[in-house]
Order: C-alpha cells, then structure tokens, then sequence
C-alpha cells in the first residue's frame, strides 16, 4: 500500500492523503484536513474489508510520518464528495468511531441515506440501457450481476446537512457543484488546495455514463463543469479521489476535454453506417472484459447520446423504433 502523505496549505491547514484499496486494482484517495483544533474527514474508501484496514492504518501511519496524533474517533465531521461506493461505503465502519455529522450535495443524498431504494431504481434503467444497446439478454444478465457486485452490503447511513455551493461548509472550505461523473459531485478548496474527487484525475479521464440512466450525469454536463473549474484563481495542486496530485489542473483539465473531442470524432466516423451503442463501444474500445465491458458500454453511450442530443446523429431504424416495444436504437451521421 502506498505511504500517507502531507499537503500543507497556504494558510497553515494540512490535509493529509489517506489511500486505500477500494476494490482490487482501485486505491481511493481519502482525505484528512487538519487546523490543529479540528479534524474533517474526506470520503471513506470502498467499506470493503481491505479499505477498511487500510483507513485505519493511515491514521496510524500519520501519527508515525509526522508526529501528529489523529484518530477515528477525533473525526468532527465527515463530508462524502460523491455517491460512489468506493467513495462513501466505508461509511458504516467510520461510523463505529465517530458520530461526527455527515454531508452531501443534496442530488446524491438519497444515495447515501435512501440506498437499498436506489440501488433498485437505478437497477432497473441500467437493464434498459442495456436492452437499447443491443446487448443480447445471457450477455444482460451477467452485466447486472457485475454491476451490483458490492452494492448490496452497505447499509444506509443518515445524512445531516448538505454541501452547498452557496455557501461554505465546516471549516470555511469552498464547495463546487460539479456534476456529470456522479450527479451530486463536489470539489472542494481548502485554502490554495483543491480537492477534486472524481471529477478530475491525474491519469484517467473520468468515466461518463448518459443522463438517460441517471439524470445530472452526461457528457453534457460534465464538460460544463469542467469549464466551471478551468482558470479557478489561488490554486497551487489538486488531488484526486485516485491517482496522484496534479500541479497544473488547468492542463490537465484541458487534456480531458481532448480526449473527449477525439472520442466523439471517432464516433462520428464510426456511424458513417448505422451502429447500434453496443456495435460502437467494440469498435471504439475494442474487446474487452468483464466489469470494463459496462464501463466501455456507458461511456459510449454518453457520448453517443450528447451527439444525438445535438443533431450530429440520428437514429436509423426509426420505423423498427415505432413499432417494437424495446427496441435497439441504430445511431447513423446525420
């Protein structure tokens, strides 16, 4: 497991980089931000046993590194950046700990606190996606099992406030509404550091699912609120919710926008013929397997839908569309 490390701001705050295995192959960045009178906890990992070993040992490891005593139990308030398992699930474990209160953008509040109910919501307009996409129904079915592989053993957790751009949160620390990866994402300045979560990464170019499964989320407006964040004044270093601190997060956020402009010209040449969303994603992203199958195929579909929204694409089966009752929608260059 990678060390904690130690980012001082420019007003003598330290936020401390907590990283834990989330699930295999995924470390998530937790955060403690420290003024020396209060201790604020960012994200809590995955909830699954390794997470939860490694959470612990990185408050251990603090007290080893640089000589300043932290405990779980010291936490005085928890704020969950987004509703993503590997970001909030550790929850219930923290909660053995501390009662320190809990906040979260409002979009992604019944995640938190309504989870069993959403999980079955959300459920049910993945199979649809899937359906539209063109995946054949045994292929359907083991895409669901992997997609709720981890979902079931978080128990919900209340909420106490919300995190709300308005206004800034426990210890003076700005929040941003940054929607499109998650709906209720959130990134966070703390002082001349930026806590940026998932919504920008060193590395990866964050995963984007349309906003026909789950409103706010999109291409659409994640690229918005990338804007938003671009040329932010006072920023020193980001850090992500994975993935290593960024010196230039204008450059990087520049890089993303990028990648998504060459993905959308691929797709474009690719529907020069009629394809449908599951056709395009193995033509984009080639074969690949298991739990990336789902990401390939939603990332493709957020990308077609954003070019559809925009009258770049048009659906070519539209006679086959009016008369079935789930139909696979063909998108062709208009």
């Amino acid at each position: 497991m990678k060390t904690v490390h130690r980012f001082p701001t420019n007003n003598g705050r330290i936020i401390y980089a907590v990283p834990v295995r989330s699930f295999p192959g995924l470390v998530t960045n937790c955060y403690v931000i420290s003024d020396g009178s209060r201790l604020i906890l960012v994200d809590t990992g995955s909830g699954m046993d390794m997470a939860n070993k490694d959470l612990a040992a990185g408050f251990t490891a603090v007290s080893d590194q640089f000589a300043e005593t932290i405990r779980l139990e010291d936490i005085d308030t928890i704020l969950l950046t987004h509703g993503h398992i590997d970001h909030f699930g550790g929850l219930p474990f923290v909660r053995q700990f501390t009662d320190a209160p809990v906040g979260i953008h409002v979009l992604d509040r019944r995640v938190v606190s309504n989870h069993e109910e959403r999980v079955v919501f959300a459920a049910r307009r993945l199979e649809s996606f899937l359906e539209e996409a063109g995946v054949p129904p045994k292929n359907r079915e083991g895409l669901m099992s992997i997609y709720l592989f981890g979902k079931t053993y978080y128990t919900s957790m209340p909420i106490h406030f919300l995190l709300d751009e308005a206004a800034p949160t426990v210890g003076d620390i700005r929040v941003y509404h940054t929607p499109g990866h998650c709906p209720g994402q959130v990134c966070l300045q703390v002082d001349d550091l930026l806590l940026t979560a998932d919504h920008i990464l060193s590395r990866t170019t964050p995963h984007q699912a349309p906003e026909s499964i789950t409103t706010h989320m999109g291409l659409s407006h994640y690229l918005d609120a990338l804007t938003k964040m671009e040329g932010l004044p006072g920023i020193s270093l980001a850090l992500g919710g994975h993935e290593e601190p960024m010196e230039d997060v204008d450059g990087r956020i520049r890089q993303i926008k990028q990648s998504h402009e060459e993905r959308l010209d691929k797709l474009l040449t690719i529907c020069q013929e009629p394809h449908s969303i599951a056709e395009a994603s193995l033509e984009l992203f080639g074969p690949v397997q298991s739990y990336h199958i789902l990401l390939a195929l939603e990332e493709t579909g957020a990308h077609l839908e954003y070019l559809y929204q925009r009258g770049e694409l048009i659906a070519a089966n539209l006679d086959e569309i009016a008369a079935t009752s789930h139909p696979v929608v063909r998108y062709q260059r208009a």
